[in-house]
């Protein structure tokens, strides 16, 4: 018989983190899941391969090893773990998160309901601080089909650890056009809310922990896209102490939103543009304190980005460069308070 669910786990070069994220998983329901592993052809390949056996015969779980035949990249290796799934509904995992514990009960309860939805997921939260990420709600809901929820909820996919899809939705899609795109579970993500809809669990479902050597930009596959070619590795991509990594990240995510615009005569860009706007706050206040010639340089990067900009991202950005970080986040919480007491 089939399982219900399969926890598909990215791994490339990091053993000892993947160990920690297959022990991660825990649920009474053991015959309704199997762990797969897909590794994408690093140096550690054969290591890596030996340690998920010896647990797979020491484990009450049915646990899988895979391993490619050459370095696909993250979207294309996301496509492989889809293909090889035997489970209804696919779990993705990166190999340096954890499950975490408690939620794969709820989880697959929900799922012997046999939802129609098409993707399912829950907050992830920060090991460090405990803080929770990805729509802070406290109740269970589930979320309807339609342009208006796909928009709404973009941002929930841009971490893909934690994300349930149906298998049978998502399985026909081409990951090879989001080649080093890094971001082919966003476009799965629209196109689930858009035709059937999703659900949200309130209770946490991945430990966010991230504490894995990066492989964004250095990998075999990993040409980073524009000014990179194909032999190069994407220097800016990955170094993700740099503010302005997160600028590279944005130009594929963009691409990936407009390819689904284009796909669905949909226009969810303009949506993910307001949104976008605001967030790109906090990177020009991290920009700004590096320096005066940094944060322009990293506001010409981000103007010539393929997204409108609103005037409150202008806005902000004349108030850093006059007053400073400091100084602009004092005056902002000075008008914030007044306009709660005329209020």
């Amino acid at each position: 018989m089939k399982p219900i669910l399969t926890i598909g786990i990215t791994s490339y070069k990091r053993i000892d983190e993947l160990r920690r994220c297959i022990n991660s998983v825990k649920t009474k329901y053991v015959n309704d899941i199997e762990i797969l592993v897909s590794e994408d052809k690093s140096p550690l390949s054969h290591e890596i391969g030996e340690m998920v056996t010896g647990l797979s015969h020491e484990s009450e779980y049915c646990i899988r090893f895979t391993s490619n035949e050459v370095n696909l990249g993250y979207d294309m290796n996301l496509g492989s773990i889809i293909r090889k799934a035997n489970g209804k509904f696919i779990f993705f995992m990166s190999d340096d998160d954890a499950i975490a514990e408690g939620c794969l009960d709820e989880i697959i309860e929900y799922l012997k309901r046999k939802p129609k939805c098409g993707v399912l997921y829950a907050p992830f939260k920060y090991e460090d601080t405990g803080n929770k990420d990805r729509n802070r709600s406290n109740k269970n809901y589930r979320i309807p089909q339609g342009e208006l929820s796909a928009s709404k909820y973009l941002y929930d996919s841009i971490l893909f650890s934690g994300l349930i899809f149906r298998k049978k939705y998502v399985e026909d899609f081409d990951s090879s056009r989001f080649k080093n795109h890094n971001y082919f579970q966003v476009y799965l993500f629209l196109q689930m809310l858009l035709k059937y809809g999703g659900f949200f669990f309130a209770t946490p479902s991945v430990v966010c922990i991230g504490d894995g050597e990066n492989a964004y930009g250095l990998s075999e596959s990993s040409s980073g896209g524009g000014q990179f070619s194909d032999k190069k590795r994407n220097a800016i991509l990955a170094d993700r102490k740099s503010v302005k990594s997160n600028l590279e990240f944005n130009k594929t995510l963009i691409k990936t939103i407009r390819m689904f615009d284009r796909d669905e005569g949909t226009h969810v860009i303009d949506s993910f543009a307001r949104q976008y706007s605001l967030h790109s706050i906090s990177g020009l206040t991290i920009a700004r304190r590096q320096g005066r010639r940094y944060f322009k340089d990293y506001w010409k990067v981000l103007n010539e980005l393929d997204i409108h900009l609103y005037p409150i991202a202008r806005c902000y950005y004349v108030l850093l460069n006059l007053f400073g970080a400091d100084c602009t986040s004092f005056l902002l919480s000075g008008f914030r308070k007044l306009a709660k007491r005329e209020r």
